[in-house]
């Protein structure tokens, strides 16, 4: 792959400190913010991606220090991580659990879980709903919403976000996804295990995943959301309900 070095280098060159200021009213990841806008991001994403696809385990301690060196250059990171990640997935996910400790911002975490944690999950053919329920145990709530990004993995839903630009270049499509069909169980078995999940950055992405499977899977989530004992919450029910409409509506 591209050395560390020279990424650094290149997201350095297209940094904007007005940009950075601007992220950073929302944004205070302790690596730091550069400040690179998202199309720059995309352009040294997708340049780095064509330049040499990472080899693991080989390149697994260069991307770890690009993951470590600034937010933008852990997005990067995740991208290019995130095309091998379906083909190489155990080595993928060893080095994804290790980022899991560094983080502190829901826009790496969602990125880790959607494009890395749960595509290798399917891969490997692992009991993916088990394994995201188990973290349930993180401490910090970014780390508890990479499980509910890593879910979305399980959906035929297109992928979001500038780290998606390697995946898309390398599929040659515009819109990608991991699964043609929903892995209803899976989904359910994670959103199940954060239904209760009182920290609003993710009740969130609880929010974005249910919403995303109702519009796959309308039945499946209008009986999951039937079931929540003593009722969902005012917000969350009008919100699925709208989905599942819709749901419905494309199946015909």
């Amino acid at each position: 792959m591209r050395p560390a070095t020279e990424i650094h280098a290149a997201l350095h060159e297209v940094s904007d400190n007005g940009h950075a200021r601007k992220r950073g009213r929302h944004l205070r990841p302790l690596r730091g913010l550069r400040g690179v806008p998202g199309a720059d991001l995309v352009a040294v994403l997708v340049s780095s991606w064509r330049a040499g696809a990472p080899v693991l385990p080989d390149d697994a301690d260069e991307l770890h220090a690009l993951f470590c060196e600034a937010f933008e250059d852990g997005l990067v990171a995740i991208g290019l991580l995130a095309a091998v990640a379906p083909t190489q997935p155990e080595e993928a996910l060893e080095l994804a659990w290790r980022w899991l400790g560094l983080l502190d911002d829901v826009e790496t975490a969602d990125a880790l879980g959607w494009l890395v944690i749960g595509p290798a999950l399917l891969a490997e053919g692992e009991d993916m709903g088990a394994e995201l329920a188990g973290l349930t145990e993180q401490r910090l709530p970014p780390r508890r919403r990479v499980a509910l990004a890593a879910a979305l993995a399980a959906l035929p839903q297109p992928l979001e976000g500038p780290a998606a630009a390697a995946l898309r270049a390398k599929a040659g499509q515009k819109h990608v996804s991991f699964v043609a069909e929903p892995q209803d169980a899976a989904v359910r078995a994670v959103a199940d295990a954060f239904r209760l999940d009182s920290e609003p950055m993710v009740r969130k992405g609880l929010l974005r995943l249910v919403r995303a499977w109702s519009l796959s899977s309308p039945d499946e989530a209008e009986d999951w959301l039937n079931a929540w004992r003593g009722g969902a919450p005012r917000v969350v029910r009008a919100e699925l309900e709208k989905a599942i409409k819709k749901g419905r509506r494309r199946a015909r």
